[in-house]
């Protein structure tokens, strides 16, 4: 960035108040230094999540993994895995323009400044371990105008889609229905690329912080409830699950897929078991309530299913997907994820129990269709663009290094 904004430029210094390392822009903390991710253990090169305390994590930059920071290092546990390529999406709230607001001098101008130095970095990390990343771009979609130009910018970089908030009426923005939107969504369409909405970028955080709150503190009684930390964890995972699928009802509902048929979304980090009864509802309710006479792109031949079939991906990791379940759960529009390098992810021989177990009432073609087919058409990958793990390419710098 440039050095005219000072000390708005993000760093990560020392908060003596909370005894920890975090994210600053400006004299405001905006992020934990690493939220939920993988410890470093002495004496131990692997990735560790903390049992005894999980999903804490790490207070300290030398408590961090390496694979959270360096692309050759995540590479490694990659092929430790068995994965051959990963997408990368943000983990420091830049998909909201809530924090700038707190913050003196955090303007529009340095926003799109911030989120472009951001982008830049998310591709120069990608390309030091060639063909095992997917980077993808945060788009500043609070500012229009500048969101489209840095859907245009990107694009010729080489990022591989666009992420955003499914929620945008939370910030202080239009609902996904308005037609403010269109012009991001003919930007986004004419990529040929995916926007994406996170598992936490759908929820309002007001909402959120005070169900937490609640639930540790134990609500108007006051007395806290013993072993609050893992329980409001459990619920806030939930929560955010619950949120982008209403934020997935919603853009069904908004007309957006059904004006831009070939617009493809990616509902992250969310799960797809809840897909079969959403449509089978979605469905059962567009018959009879006939929504195509009022609003403006929706159509009576063109169900909440078929728009969901046509453009929507959703991603799999811990669920068991059984043949049955394909009925309303399209089988071209699942992707599979190691959510690494989040406490809740897959890791070792987990990865490989994903695959082979939980999905293993399914045919090979339908497991290699989630394992990696349906990833390369949502992102427009080619199979030159994947890159092989390190111990099957002898020409990678990670060759021999592998855990």
């Amino acid at each position: 960035m440039a050095s005219k904004w000072g000390e708005l430029i993000p760093r990560i210094k020392r908060n003596h108040d909370h005894q920890a390392d975090e994210w600053y822009i400006g004299d405001h903390s905006v992020s934990n230094l690493a939220l939920t991710v993988m410890f470093n253990e002495q004496n131990d090169d692997r990735p560790h999540r903390r049992k005894d305390d999980f999903p804490a994590s790490p207070q300290f930059i030398e408590e961090v993994h390496p694979s959270s920071w360096d692309p050759v290092e995540r590479a490694k546990v990659m092929d430790s895995y068995g994965i051959n390529m990963a997408a990368l999406y943000p983990n420091l709230g830049l998909t909201s323009p809530d924090h700038y607001r707190l913050i003196p001098g955090a303007t529009v101008e340095f926003q799109l400044e911030l989120i472009a130095a951001f982008n830049d970095f998310v591709l120069s990390w990608a390309q030091r371990a060639p063909g095992r990343f997917i980077p993808l771009a945060v788009i500043p979609y609070w500012d229009l105008n500048g969101c489209i130009k840095e859907i245009e910018r990107c694009v010729e970089l080489g990022h591989k889609g666009f992420v955003m908030s499914g929620t945008p009426e939370y910030h202080d923005c239009p609902v996904l229905s308005s037609r403010h939107w269109d012009p991001l969504w003919a930007a986004a369409n004419a990529t040929n690329l995916p926007i994406a909405f996170h598992a936490g970028t759908s929820t309002n955080v007001e909402d959120f912080v005070a169900m937490m709150e609640r639930e540790r503190d134990g609500g108007a009684d006051n007395q806290r409830i013993p072993g609050g930390n893992n329980v409001t964890a459990i619920i806030g995972v939930f929560k955010t699950f619950l949120d982008n699928i209403m934020a997935t009802a919603n853009l069904i509902m908004s007309g957006v897929p059904s004006r831009y048929p070939d617009l493809k979304f990616a509902i992250v980090e969310s799960g797809s078991g809840w897909v079969p009864f959403a449509l089978e509802s979605l469905d059962v309710h567009f018959k009879r309530y006939r929504p195509w006479e009022t609003r403006q792109g929706l159509r009576k031949d063109d169900l909440p299913s078929d728009i969901f079939r046509r453009q929507i991906f959703v991603n799999t990791w811990y669920e068991q997907v059984r043949p049955d379940d394909l009925a309303l759960l399209p089988v071209d529009n699942i992707m599979f994820e190691s959510d690494y390098p989040h406490p809740t992810c897959l890791m070792d021989d987990e990865v490989s129990h994903s695959v082979t177990s939980l999905l293993s009432d399914l045919s090979e073609e339908d497991r290699e269709k989630i394992s990696y087919k349906n990833a390369m058409r949502c992102f427009d990958l080619a199979p030159g663009d994947i890159g092989r793990i390190a111990r099957d390419d002898p020409r990678s710098e990670l060759a021999g290094n592998t855990h």
